[in-house]
């Protein structure tokens, strides 16, 4: 049994070498660097090709790579064995599969004309055969508020944003595991620099080359980030990116909904 899991390892795990927020030399993202080693886990973002396929849950693992726990699936059939995300409430020994029909336990698959309104929802793709993108993430799920006539369903993101997507996209049944990640806190310093998470320096307690808000003066500017960009009530978004038609309501504007109520 032991040289069975060893084989699994070497076909679903390889050696993951760290970029360190690096962009050929250069720094990309501050604060990064010197995390523990770890192994990069394969996951099936395109549970599409396993159409009609019922897998079998052996086990539940951790993912030093994200924050949600992923399952170990696998065919009896065909000996095929694969890396998902684990849903909420998926248990060891369950049969699950990728469905062209109704689903109804969690853990299936299948696109998002064939799923009910007001289900939680994870793994969810953005476009069609572009895999999985949306609700990957600890604790996190998606709600379908509404399936229209036409090609779309309307979906609740975990952000609040309601957003238009292809009732031919795939997702799966059930919010993400690990709902209590929210709740860790960082005992000491090590538990940062062992996730590769480098110490941080104000702006201000820097030089004037260093940092925009470097120098002895205080004051004068708005708050800007290192690049030079302004940091607060600005956004970042490109105005004419061709998906903001299938946005309904931002995760700006339902803020200031629920802050009016």
């Amino acid at each position: 049994m032991v040289k069975i899991w060893k084989i699994l390892n070497r076909r679903l795990q390889s050696g993951k070498k760290r970029i360190n927020g690096r962009s050929f030399g250069t720094i990309s993202i501050r604060h990064r660097g010197g995390a523990m080693k770890r192994k990069y886990r394969f996951i099936e973002y395109y549970r599409q090709k396993w159409l009609n396929l019922w897998v079998y849950t052996l086990r539940i693992e951790y993912d030093p790579n994200r924050t949600a726990f992923i399952a170990l699936c696998c065919s009896l059939k065909y000996g095929i064995y694969f890396y998902i995300i684990a849903p909420h409430k998926l248990q060891l020994g369950s049969l699950i599969k990728t469905s062209s029909d109704m689903i109804k336990n969690i853990g299936d698959s299948s696109t998002l004309s064939n799923i009910p309104e007001g289900l939680y929802l994870n793994s969810i793709e953005l476009f069609k055969n572009s895999g999985s993108k949306i609700s990957r993430a600890a604790g996190t799920g998606s709600i379908i508020i509404k399936q229209f006539n036409n090609n779309y369903s309307l979906l609740k993101l975990s952000s609040k944003e309601h957003r238009l997507i292809s009732k031919e996209c795939f997702a799966t049944l059930g919010s993400v595991s690990n709902l209590n990640h929210k709740l860790e806190k960082k005992k000491k310093a090590s538990d940062s620099r062992k996730a590769g998470f480098r110490p941080s320096v104000r702006g201000i307690a820097m030089n004037p080359v260093d940092h925009p808000h470097g120098g002895r003066t205080n004051g004068g500017l708005a708050w800007r980030t290192f690049s030079g960009k302004i940091g607060s009530n600005h956004s970042t978004r490109r105005k004419n990116k061709f998906s903001n038609a299938l946005i309904i309501i931002s995760q700006r504007k339902q803020k200031l909904i629920e802050k009016k109520k």
